[in-house]
């Protein structure tokens, strides 16, 4: 499965547990181009957020705090 299939996977999965997540690619900066962000009910009001320059570390992040903060949220 290439990379793209596996964002959309991801997405899909968020979105079925009521998450809301956004992938940005900034050309404007400099650096930290990327951002990754999650929020919804499941955090609480709050959000998992990552920002920087290689986009599969930044979603490796999120997913290893989103497992950490909702366990069994990703299965």
């Amino acid at each position: 499965m290439g990379w793209d299939e596996c964002l959309t996977e991801l997405l899909v999965q968020l979105g079925d547990r009521g998450l809301v997540a956004m992938v940005k690619m900034d050309g404007e900066r400099q650096r930290s181009r990327w951002t990754v962000l999650v929020s919804g009910e499941p955090l609480g009001g709050e959000f998992v957020r990552w920002d920087g320059d290689d986009l599969n570390t930044g979603l490796s992040r999120v997913v290893a705090r989103l497992q950490e903060r909702v366990p069994g949220l990703l299965g």
